[in-house]
């Protein structure tokens, strides 16, 4: 039985330690924060990532709690589809990769994670200042002035993890040039919406704005604004106050559901996009990396929570596989599962900004052709099982 110390009770957290749930390891959460809150409103959950839930003890809570979006559109600044991609329409996205695509509150998924562990292997307001992984067992310095000890820390700490210092002091958290702004209405309130039960992406230069529907009969649309710059993010913070008007101005002229959208936006605060550098390993001696503070990428593809539930699955995996005689060789396979994929995710998410963002010109017509054929182009995304999966 090897003790196992998560740092960070977010989603890739909690997912590892509800895979984890039956096992003979004794796992335990660390989360600096004093209490358990979910930033941001609304979640896309793709096949990749529903087709774990019965593993994790959630399949049932969330097909409760979450909406299957009938289709996913593209469209110009002016309203013109772009391109049309199903998802339950006609039952195309469940029958094209075995599992739906849901739309959910973050909350909720939350609140379905915590009812299938519990809140006793929890441990709230442990800040991690250093991990010292020098002796016989890692030991982990905590703000409070307290030392606890493990066989195996996950760093499951985000963007801006402490355990990545230990791991590669040179990798560190990059600002992409992009910036968001958040916000979460009612759907009956946006009576402009052409396609109310359906994931939109509003393309225009250099910027785009997302809604798609979450909760049980599609009860809240969750709206997301992407704009390209500042170039440069000059903040110690990553969420900065910002002029409402010189957003709204950037939108003059656009299809008059846009307009309905940015009402419900809070765009007085401006959310830095940031990504994680590149590194040579994920893992080092009794330390390893899951999530975002492996491979905090921007969210264009819907992956940042699921590519860490697909860490936190394989990674136990691993560990409950007698098969690999050591934690060395457990690891190991890990790493040279997860790496490559979750780097090529990160590249393409950045890559899809680029597409979603292009002025008008020949290069829209191509962007259409790609955005219209999900199965050509992205199933690489949907269809994963992770090693060792049942």
């Amino acid at each position: 039985m090897a003790r196992i110390a998560v740092v960070g009770a977010g989603m890739g957290g909690l997912a590892f330690a509800s895979a984890m749930r039956n096992s003979q390891h004794e796992v335990t959460l660390y989360e600096q924060a004093a209490e358990l809150a979910e930033l941001g409103a609304g979640i896309s959950l793709w096949a990749n990532g529903t087709r774990l839930f019965e593993e994790m003890g959630i399949a049932a809570l969330m097909a409760q709690r979450s909406c299957e979006t009938d289709a996913a559109y593209f469209r110009n600044e002016d309203g013109s589809v772009a391109a049309l991609q199903p998802l339950a329409r006609d039952n195309w996205y469940r029958q094209a990769y075995g599992y739906p695509y849901y739309g959910a509150l973050r909350t909720d998924l939350q609140a379905s994670l915590l009812a299938v562990l519990g809140r006793d292997s929890i441990r709230l307001g442990k800040q991690l200042i250093q991990l010292d992984d020098s002796g016989d067992e890692a030991k982990l310095q905590w703000a409070d002035g307290t030392v606890d000890t493990a066989d195996l820390v996950i760093g499951a700490d985000g963007i801006k993890s402490v355990v990545r210092r230990a791991i590669d002091p040179t990798a560190q958290a990059l600002f992409t040039g992009n910036s968001a702004f958040r916000g979460l209405a009612k759907t009956s309130e946006l009576d402009l919406l052409p396609e109310p039960h359906s994931f939109t992406d509003w393309m225009g230069d250099g910027k785009h704005v997302l809604n798609f529907p979450v909760g049980n009969d599609f009860k809240y649309t969750t709206i997301v604004v992407f704009l390209d710059g500042p170039r440069r993010w000059e903040h110690e913070a990553w969420r900065v106050p910002c002029d409402p008007a010189e957003v709204l101005a950037q939108f003059k002229g656009w299809h008059p559901a846009v307009g309905q959208l940015l009402e419900h936006v809070n765009l007085s605060e401006r959310w830095g996009l940031h990504e994680v550098s590149k590194m040579a390993t994920w893992r080092r001696g009794r330390a390893v990396l899951i999530g975002d503070a492996a491979h905090g990428m921007l969210p264009h593809h819907g992956q940042g929570a699921i590519s860490s539930f697909e860490d936190a699955i394989t990674l136990a995996h691993v560990l409950n596989d007698a098969s690999l005689a050591t934690m060395e060789d457990k690891l190991a396979v890990y790493e040279s599962e997860r790496k490559p994929r979750g780097e090529r995710i990160q590249k393409s998410s950045r890559d899809l900004n680029a597409c979603l963002h292009l002025p008008e010109g020949a290069q829209r017509t191509k962007r259409s052709a790609v955005l219209a054929n999900l199965s050509e182009h992205f199933s690489w995304l949907h269809n994963y099982v992770c090693v060792g999966a049942r």
